[in-house]
């Protein structure tokens, strides 16, 4: 084997093995933790608060964002920036109130400062909750109120009247017999 044929071969030995050792050097991706919400069955008029741990290596978590839809990612999906504290490494984001009965699905996704990307979708299957439909409305129908005040004052009315007419004297009757 000449020369140039052995230094073709180690060249292309080298770029061959070269994106195994960039492999196995790079960085990892950012983790994402299990998402957890609050409140933890929210209704029609609770925003609800997305939060979960977000770690990297050295080179630390660039941002995070949250993406969430209400209709099963058809037609409509929205992106929130969360916020991030890197002291606590909690990643904190909102999804503003929902209808009652309404189905939200979302999943995080994470850059670190070299460009690595994690996503935790819940291997595919979205974290999710459902809106709780308001309790019942315990309050009165306004024409039931005016009901039964109005059978109030004809009750005491009633009593009144007859508190306030002349009595009736009972005994025996006289009569005159000439």
């Amino acid at each position: 084997m000449s020369r140039f044929t052995a230094h073709l071969a180690f060249v292309i030995a080298l770029l061959l093995l070269l994106p195994a050792v960039a492999l196995v050097a790079a960085p990892p991706a950012p983790n994402i933790t299990t998402p957890s919400i609050t409140p933890s069955s929210p209704g029609p008029n609770d925003q609800v608060t997305v939060t979960a741990t977000v770690t990297a290596g050295n080179s630390g978590v660039l941002n995070v964002t949250l993406v969430y839809s209400t209709d099963s990612w058809k037609a409509t999906n929205t992106t929130v920036v969360a916020s991030y504290n890197s002291t606590s490494q909690l990643a904190t984001a909102h999804i503003p109130p929902q209808y009652n009965g309404g189905h939200v699905q979302y999943y995080l996704v994470a850059f670190d400062g070299n460009g690595n990307k994690k996503v935790n979708n819940n291997s595919g299957n979205y974290f999710s909750y459902i809106v709780a439909a308001s309790p019942a409305s315990t309050t009165t129908n306004t024409w039931i109120e005016l009901a039964l005040v109005a059978a109030t004052l004809g009750v005491g009315g009633a009593v009144a009247f007859h508190s306030m007419r002349p009595k009736t004297r009972t005994g025996p009757s006289s009569t005159s017999q000439n």
